[in-house]
C-alpha cells in the first residue's frame, strides 16, 4: 500500500512539473541543405525533399536548394519539376551546372532546341565534359528528328 502512495506521490509530482514547449525551427537555411544533401546520399530522397523544401521557405531567394530539388527530380525522372526547379535557381544564380542539367532535363521533354540553347550557355562559362557529353546528346536528338532550330536571328547551325 504505502509503495503505491509513493508511486502515485511521484507520478503527481512530475506531471505537474511537465511543460509543454513549442521550439521554433532552429536550422539555417545551409543546414538544411546540407542535410537534405545528407539525406540524400543515403537514399533517404524524401526527407530530402522536406529539408531542400524547409531551406526554401528560410531562404527564398538562394538557388542551391532549388537546383538540388531539381537534381532529385530528375533523377525520379520527373522533367517538370526538375524544369521548374531548375530555372528557379537560374533566377538567382547564373550557374553553368544549371544551365547543363536544365538542358539534359529538356532534351529528355523533347524540347531540343531551347535543350541546345542552356546547354550552350553552360559551354560558354565553363567547358565541362559532362556539358559537351549532353550539347552531344542534344545535337543527337536534333538530327535524328531531323529539326530546324532557330532564334531570332535564324536557325541554328549544329557544329
Amino acid at each position: 500500500m504505502k509503495t503505491s502512495i509513493l508511486h502515485a506521490f511521484i507520478v503527481l509530482s512530475l506531471s505537474s512539473c511537465m511543460q509543454v514547449v513549442f521550439v521554433s525551427n532552429p536550422l539555417t537555411y545551409e543546414e538544411h541543405v546540407n542535410l537534405g544533401y545528407i539525406y540524400e546520399k543515403q537514399g533517404k530522397v524524401e526527407l530530402a525533399e522536406k529539408e531542400y523544401k524547409k531551406a526554401i521557405r528560410k531562404n527564398k531567394k538562394h538557388w542551391l536548394a532549388y537546383y538540388n530539388l531539381g537534381n532529385l527530380y530528375a533523377r525520379r525522372s520527373e522533367w517538370d519539376k526538375a524544369e521548374e526547379y531548375y530555372k528557379k535557381a537560374l533566377e538567382f544564380e547564373r550557374d553553368a551546372d544549371v544551365f547543363n542539367n536544365l538542358a539534359y532535363v529538356l532534351n529528355e521533354k523533347g524540347e531540343h532546341c531551347e535543350a541546345l540553347f542552356f546547354v550552350e550557355k553552360a559551354l560558354k562559362m565553363e567547358k565541362k565534359e559532362e556539358y559537351i557529353k549532353t550539347k552531344e546528346e542534344v545535337e543527337k536528338a536534333i538530327k535524328t528528328k531531323n529539326i530546324k532550330c532557330s532564334t531570332p536571328e535564324g536557325e541554328w547551325e549544329l557544329g
